[in-house]
């Protein structure tokens, strides 16, 4: 290339350069995108579909159809520029996704994943075959059948992973069991594409490649020093949350190397660098940094630019009617591949049949390595021809629209079978996965979270599906004035990640602890970071629960443990801030009395066994904290105890004949028949709970026999010292067993026991008190 061209000196009488009209075209398509996109959100459409329009508009097809504008926007030299800044960008993202990828998800699910792939592949791989014998006499291709087939086998099979996720994204499924099931099937098609590719580009050149260990030799070394430096950059400032942005360039720098040689002998590196992405240390300051500093650019400017450039290339003013009947029944044997393979896997997987259009429709939507495919040089194919390529450009570009239209409107009619229906640990069992959400304030209440979440995962090494997620609650601070000019405040002007100045010391101290956790039991705990101001703090927190689709999350309580043993009042305002949200919380809610120095201690790490126990007096609240502890149970470091309380005079008359006696009143039998109902499900619940762990010995089980409160208070003090942790329901409504317990209250929000463990000077244990999802017919006993 012309180095002025490069260093963007025009020529002659031109204004601009091939380069500074990239830039003008990528500003654009940001603009255009944001147009259709706030046209489309209302119609639940994903950002790629508004994209994608907004780089059709653009395109020959619409605004580069007048002269001016194509004059300006196709330069002769401009299509370097488009495939240099194409590669920079796909490389980039492949990166992150290979960085953000869920392991653990692809471990429990390889075979759905494997299946789905291979069915997509065949059914994909017949219709090519078949759509060989249609396309070439109507093309009139008289040669080379097999390149033919292969060219079509990719356009017909390739899935965009890039779209996949943006779009996943967009309809809030990222964190869903569909959401992530689609994403990696997405990934492994397109991996499969790109050698299927490779292959392609080997028939044409007639020579396969020879130095293709030599690649994955030095995808393997790269891997490695992104190991070592993970590992050593952080040492060099541990004061610092993040590496410097020096630091975090000679990983990008080694990576673009790396992708540069291996794209120089026509072998794509997408996979290379997919891999390396996915091998970086996910524990630690380094992929905390590259994901943070990643994600923010590549989401919003490096995917827009690419979606768009792909609907910039749709063209079809030099398409005649046979080429439009080979486009159209592309488009459609593209759709009908996807979607006859993949029910036959849902089928022979029993996927729920309220997926069976969704998936395959979304893996229906086509990327870079179909434009990639087309773009190659096939000047040593006679058949192959401008107006053929402008048809299968065209056909990737309309069947992606179509896919991303139909699975919106297929989400849309369908929004109740793809929304978080397990908010509740009743509705889970132990081998589906358990979703919870840790919020903290400080370090000190991260390691009472981390000690929860460490007996909620199970033993080291067990395989039980748990995603733990931990939320900094930062509290925004009334705005600050600052009488300095703005090249007056220093180096960190201008810093992106400006709201990291608010809980800078506590988020550092709470990454270390993390760290350290995961180093220990190889369990990693996923951070969010939450910035807002302390009245709307609840609402933010409510919707996050929904987002992250978790089934409870954790709450530390507004008093803490000093080191003296006493407790300490953090402020009313956080007292207030839990109460919102068990009030508004569309999960359970559990409530951590965190005594650290007396009480509940990580059990990773810990030498000897810890004792729990769970109360259960009987209510919801109680089976929702004994749901709880099946994963309790499943900790080889701790010992469970279930202690059932039980009133003495349980056979006393029934109240029926009393309500019935006084007028009928209809509220009454109303309130009997539910408490009829409440102890059945009671019953039944710690009926199969003994039978599952206690009758196998995993479980201990006593019964304590009491007549009213002050019996219970009793029972209560004998027992405070025997265990480290409490685990008991909120128990909304009255109980005989807990009657004139409330008078001393001084916490109502933990509910009667639980008040009085939290408060009592003769309990040193922890306590965890839980609280099941309020569903909105739940009536005023509940209150």
């Amino acid at each position: 290339m012309d180095p002025k061209l490069l260093f963007c000196l025009p020529q002659g009488d031109e204004l601009f350069n091939p380069l500074n009209t990239l830039f003008i075209q990528m500003g654009c398509i940001l603009v255009f995108s944001q147009l259709f996109y706030l046209l489309l959100k209302p119609c639940g459409q994903a950002a790629p579909v508004a994209q994608i329009l907004a780089g059709i508009v653009l395109s020959p097809v619409l605004l580069s159809r007048i002269p001016i504008v194509k004059e300006f926007f196709l330069q002769k030299d401009a299509s370097d520029y488009y495939s240099f800044f194409s590669f920079v960008l796909r490389t980039s993202f492949m990166f992150l996704i290979g960085l953000e990828f869920d392991i653990q998800f692809m471990r429990r699910n390889f075979k759905k994943v494997s299946v789905i792939t291979l069915t997509s592949f065949m059914s994909s791989g017949l219709l090519s075959l078949s759509l060989v014998y249609i396309l070439t006499p109507l093309l009139q291709i008289k040669e080379d059948y097999l390149t033919f087939f292969l060219v079509l086998f990719v356009t017909l099979s390739n899935t965009s992973s890039p779209v996949v996720l943006r779009s996943i994204a967009d309809w809030k499924l990222n964190t869903s069991e569909i959401g992530r099931l689609t994403l990696s099937c997405a990934l492994f098609i397109e991996l499969l594409d790109v050698v299927l590719y490779t292959l392609v580009i080997a028939s044409i050149s007639k020579s396969m490649i020879g130095d293709l260990f030599l690649f994955i030799f030095a995808t393997a070394a790269l891997i490695l020093l992104n190991k070592f430096l993970a590992a050593w950059l952080p040492k060099r400032n541990p004061k610092e949350k993040y590496l410097s942005k020096a630091e975090t360039l000679v990983f990008i720098i080694f990576l673009l190397i790396i992708a540069i040689i291996i794209e120089s002998y026509d072998v794509n590196s997408s996979v290379s660098v997919f891999t390396i992405g996915i091998m970086v240390p996910r524990q630690g300051k380094t992929h905390r940094t590259l994901v943070q500093r990643l994600s923010y650019p590549i989401h919003e400017f490096v995917l827009p630019v690419y979606f768009g450039y792909m609907g910039f290339r749709f063209s079809i003013t030099a398409l005649t009617k046979r080429y439009y009947i080979g486009l159209v029944i592309i488009v459609i044997l593209s759709l009908a591949g996807k979607l006859i393979g993949v029910i036959f896997a849902c089928m022979y997987l029993k996927i729920p049949k309220k997926y069976w259009l969704f998936l395959p429709t979304i893996l229906s939507v086509k990327g870079h390595v179909g434009v990639l495919l087309l773009d190659a040089n096939y000047s040593k194919k006679k058949w192959w021809t401008t107006t053929i390529h402008d048809m299968m450009l065209t056909s990737l570009v309309i069947t992606t629209l179509v896919s991303g239209v139909l699975a919106s409107f297929l989400l849309k009619a369908r929004e109740k079978d793809f929304s978080h229906q397990k908010t509740s640990l009743q509705s889970l069992d132990t081998h589906e996965e358990l979703r919870v959400l840790s919020c903290v304030y400080g370090a000190r209440h991260a390691r009472g979270a981390i000690s929860l979440i460490s007996a909620l995962s199970g033993s080291h090494g067990a395989s039980k599906p748990f995603t733990a997620l931990l939320m900094h609650l930062v509290p925004l601070p009334k705005k600050r004035k600052s009488e300095l000019l703005y090249h007056e405040h220093g180096d960190d002007v201008g810093n992106v990640h400006k709201d990291d100045e608010f809980g800078t010391n506590d988020g550092l101290e709470i990454n270390d602890s993390i760290d350290s956790f995961a180093k220990d039991s190889k369990l990693l705990i996923q951070q969010v970071r939450l910035v807002t101001k302390m009245l709307n703090m609840h609402v933010e927190i409510c919707n996050a629960t929904e987002d992250l689709r978790v089934s409870i999350v954790f709450l530390p309580f507004h008093k803490h443990q000093r080191i003296d043993g006493k407790t300490t009042n953090d402020g009313e305002i956080f007292r207030q801030m839990n109460l919102n949200v068990l009030r508004h919380a569309p999960c359970s809610v559990g409530v951590f009395v965190d005594r650290n120095i007396t009480g509940f201690q990580q059990p990773h790490g810990f030498d000897s066994v810890q004792h729990v126990a769970a109360l259960f007096f009987g209510g919801p609240d109680d089976r929702e904290a004994l749901a709880l502890c099946r994963w309790l149970a499943n900790n080889t470091q701790i010992h469970l105890t279930i202690i059932q309380f039980v009133q003495e005079d349980s056979q006393t008359e029934s109240p029926v004949g009393n309500a019935t006696t006084q007028g009928n009143n209809d509220v009454l039998i109303e309130v009997v028949e539910r408490d009829q109902t409440e102890n059945e499900a009671d019953r039944s619940f710690l009926e199969e709970f003994r039978n599952r762990f206690v009758t196998t010995g995993q479980v201990g089980f006593m019964e304590k026999r009491v007549s009213d409160g002050p019996h219970t208070l009793t029972i209560l003090r004998e027992i405070g010292e025997m265990y480290s942790l409490f685990v008991v329901g909120k128990s909304r409504g009255d109980n005989p067993m807990t009657v004139g317990m409330k008078d001393w209250e001084e916490c109502p929000e933990l509910g009667t026991v639980g008040d009085f463990l939290a408060s009592s000077l003769d309990v040193n244990a922890s306590v965890l008190v839980v609280q099941r999802q309020r569903h909105s017919h739940d009536n005023f006993l509940d209150d």
